[in-house]
C-alpha cells in the first residue's frame, strides 16, 4: 500500500523547493494528496512590555513573519500552478513555543512527512523535524540539499538494532522497501544475548519478504568506526537511494535534541532518509 497523503512544511523560500519537488514527485507517483502547509515561525511572540502592549521589536517581526508568509503563498500558487497532483495548502503564524502542538494538530491525519534534511542552511529546519516526530509522532522522509525524492526502484539501507524506534521506521518506510530492487538490513554489532542472537534480522527479513520487500541481511562488527559512519558506508557501497533509521532524541518531554548516530546521519549524508521515532 501506497502512502495517501503526503505533507510538506514551507517556512521559507529557501527552504520550500527540494523538498516540495520531492513530496510532489512521491504523490504523483503514489496517487496522494499533499498537504501543504505554510508556517511562519515566530520566534519572540510571547515578549511585551508591562502595560501588555507588543515591543517594537516584536510588532516587527510579527510584520516580517507575516510579509514571508504572504511571499510563500504567492510563490506556491506559482510553483504549483502546472502541476496535476491533487493539493490543498493551510497558511498560518505559529509561536515557537507551540509550534509542536500545532504540528501535531496539522499532521495527524497524514501517512509522511517530506522536509528538507536538518543542519545544512536553515536553522529551522531540525526543530521541525523534531516536532514532527517526537511530538507530532510522524515520520519524516528528509531530502538533502539538490536531492530528490527516492527512486521507486532505488536501493535501501535500513539500520537495524531491534529496538521500537527502528522497528517503526521500517513500517513507516514500507511502500518505499515493497518497490525497492534491494533492502540492505545492515545490523552493526548485535548483541550477543537476545531473540535475534542465534539469526540476527531473522525475523525482520520473513517480516519484510511477507510485505513484498527484498531483504539482505548484513551483520557486523562495530570495528570500521561509528555506527552513522558504517551506516553511511553501506549506503555508499550498495549505491542506496534511502537509507533507514530510527531516531533518538536526549528528551522526550520537550523539543528533543538529536544526539549520537541520529544526529550524525542527518549531518553527513547525501541521499534521502527516512525516520521514525
Amino acid at each position: 500500500m501506497d502512502y495517501k497523503i503526503i505533507a510538506t512544511i514551507l517556512t521559507n523560500t529557501n527552504n520550500a523547493r527540494d523538498a516540495l519537488d520531492a513530496a510532489i514527485a512521491l504523490a504523483t507517483r503514489m496517487d496522494a494528496h499533499l498537504d501543504i502547509h505554510i508556517v511562519s515561525i515566530n520566534q519572540n511572540s510571547m515578549a511585551y512590555d508591562l502595560s501588555g502592549m507588543a515591543t517594537p521589536v516584536v510588532a516587527t517581526q510579527t510584520k516580517d513573519a507575516i510579509a514571508e508568509r504572504d511571499k510563500l503563498e504567492s510563490w506556491l500558487q506559482d510553483r504549483m500552478q502546472p502541476e496535476v497532483v491533487r493539493w490543498s495548502v493551510q497558511a498560518a503564524m505559529v509561536q515557537s513555543l507551540v509550534l509542536g502542538n500545532y504540528l501535531a494538530e496539522k499532521l495527524r491525519f497524514c501517512d509522511l512527512v517530506v522536509l528538507g534534511r536538518p543542519y545544512q542552511d536553515d536553522p529551522e529546519m531540525a526543530g521541525l523535524v523534531e516536532n514532527c516526530m517526537f511530538i507530532a509522532g510522524r515520520p519524516v522522509l528528509m531530502i538533502p540539499k539538490g536531492g530528490s525524492a527516492p527512486e521507486p526502484r532505488a536501493r535501501v539501507v535500513l539500520g537495524w538494532n531491534d529496538g521500537t524506534e527502528a522497528l517503526s521506521a521500517t513500517r513507516a518506510a514500507l511502500p518505499f522497501l515493497r518497490t525497492a530492487s534491494e533492502t540492505e538490513i545492515c545490523i552493526i554489532d548485535p548483541p550477543r544475548h537476545g531473540p535475534d542472537q542465534a539469526d540476527p534480522g531473522g525475523g525482520l527479513a520473513q517480516f519484510l519478504t511477507r510485505h513484498g520487500a527484498r531483504p539482505v541481511v548484513n551483520v557486523s562488527p562495530e570495528t570500521k568506526g561509528s555506527v552513522a559512519e558504517m551506516l553511511l558506508q553501506c549506503a555508499q557501497d550498495h549505491d542506496a537511494g534511502l537509507i533507514v533509521s530510527g531516531a533518538y532524541g536526549h528528551s522526550r518531554l520537550r523539543e528533543a535534541v538529536f544526539g549520537g548516530t541520529t544526529r550524525s546521519l542527518l549531518e553527513n549524508a547525501d541521499i534521502p532518509i527516512l525516520m521514525d521515532r
